[in-house]
């Protein structure tokens, strides 16, 4: 009896450590698995968290907490709803009541500022059927939609400039022969002064055309252009000495240009007509009185910091900075397009000539700007250790002027018009031509 007793004993005594072995293992999984779904919700870069229905936070991941500025600790275990704003407060409260009624998961999506968010809520159910949790993902597709935002405008612009670009080179055959045929009835009316003053208007108004067809060549990125290495600073200086004159009386004119900006190739008639266009925009944007600040500085830019044809590298940046009206987003986001104009943002082909001239030389333009606190424009142009050979003044005139020959000129040309027009004034001139 004594000896089966202490069998009794020894059994119980077993089954006790057993028992806290089993305890241990239990309590040990059950750590573990805490920390291994924690671990799989810190993983995702999405925001991820469980709760009650009323929105009390059982989990939340660190993508998620970190949207709200704060971390896990800090959330889990009060009410998501008091970290929201209210703006956003009711529409949730409704999906999450509408999962729990129709017990299956909801879809949806929010914009803020500049912010999208796409939104799955997935109903966790108990035993009876019930639903008693909710398991919401969130993912913040602002990059990505800037992404396509941005593939869609260099869609539009390109497609934008290939309209221009065929336009522009009917519209130059149509001017030469225009142009042409004026100056051939020039020489050939007597020189008496009854037939200037028509001649000449008429010259003058072919001229603003052809103002604008280059206009078009540059926005289309057709355009001729001479690259010279321009020093930026003394570009810059120049340029807005010329057009310092046509500011309103009370906007207030302001430089920083440091002596070590770089150089640029640039084509400097071209470059100063975009200074001269953007001013010209900052300056009608300003109601009465203001200030136009233009600065610039040497920067290194990544790859990712690149658009278009740029290339990493060393860049000048020159930025136009004006305190006028401001835009919109709307707004903002067609500037560059051909002949969209408000009554501050300048007229026709001036912005859409500059964002064509400024990507011809590999270079970006951006604009920042909201209503009522004014715009900031960069440019961005490659920036080159060369050193300056042609310092004469930006669009000087290099006239050549013509002299009579004599000889056999070969005239290719697919347009009759212009093909004419060539012919009576190289024969005029003593030359047989052969078309």
């Amino acid at each position: 009896m004594r000896n089966w007793k202490k069998k009794v004993a020894h059994l119980k005594k077993e089954l006790g450590r057993c028992r806290q072995v089993k305890g241990h293992m239990k309590n040990s999984d059950t750590a573990y698995g805490e920390e291994t779904l924690q671990a799989m919700f810190d993983a995702t870069h999405d925001n991820a968290l469980l709760m009650y229905p009323d929105g009390m936070v059982l989990a939340i991941n660190a993508a998620a907490a970190h949207g709200l500025g704060k971390v896990p600790h800090e959330i889990v275990g009060k009410n998501i709803y008091t970290f929201f704003p209210d703006r956003v407060v009711a529409l949730r409260k409704e999906k999450c009541l509408k999962v729990v009624l129709e017990k299956q998961s909801v879809s949806f999506s929010e914009e803020g500022h500049e912010i999208f968010l796409d939104w799955n809520i997935y109903p966790v159910f108990s035993e009876s059927g019930h639903v008693v949790k909710l398991a919401v993902f969130g993912q913040d597709l602002t990059g990505k939609k800037r992404m396509e935002e941005q593939i869609q405008q260099a869609r539009k612009m390109d497609a934008l400039g290939a309209l221009a670009g065929g336009v522009a080179h009917q519209f130059n055959n149509a001017l030469t022969a225009i142009t042409g045929n004026v100056g051939l009835m020039e020489m050939d009316l007597p020189d008496d002064g009854k037939f200037s003053r028509n001649i000449a208007d008429m010259m003058a108004a072919a001229h603003r055309m052809a103002h604008l067809t280059r206009q078009l060549l540059a926005y289309a990125r057709g355009g001729q252009y001479h690259l010279q290495v321009t020093p930026i600073r003394n570009f810059l200086e120049t340029t807005l000495s010329l057009i310092k004159h046509t500011l309103k009386p009370l906007v207030r004119l302001e430089t920083d240009l440091p002596p070590d900006l770089m150089q640029a190739k640039v084509d400097r008639t071209q470059m100063q007509m975009v200074i001269s266009a953007i001013v010209a925009n900052a300056n009608e944007a300003i109601q009465e009185k203001g200030r136009i600040r233009i600065s610039a500085e040497n920067v290194e830019l990544d790859a990712a910091s690149c658009e278009g044809s740029m290339k990493p590298g060393p860049y000048v940046r020159m930025t136009i900075n004006d305190d006028g009206k401001g835009m919109d987003q709307a707004t903002r986001s067609r500037i560059f397009e051909p002949f969209f104009t408000t009554h501050f943002i300048g007229r026709g082909l001036g912005m859409a000539s500059v964002y064509g001239i400024v990507s011809n030389h590999a270079g970006s333009i951006t604009v920042e700007s909201e209503q009522g606190k004014g715009t900031r424009v960069h440019i961005f142009l490659p920036a080159i250790r060369e050193t300056a050979t042609d310092t004469g003044r930006p669009g000087a005139s290099r006239k050549k002027a013509m002299t009579p020959g004599e000889g056999t000129v070969l005239v290719i040309e697919d347009e009759p018009d212009v093909m004419e027009i060539t012919r009576e004034t190289l024969k005029r001139l003593g030359y047989r031509v052969i078309e």
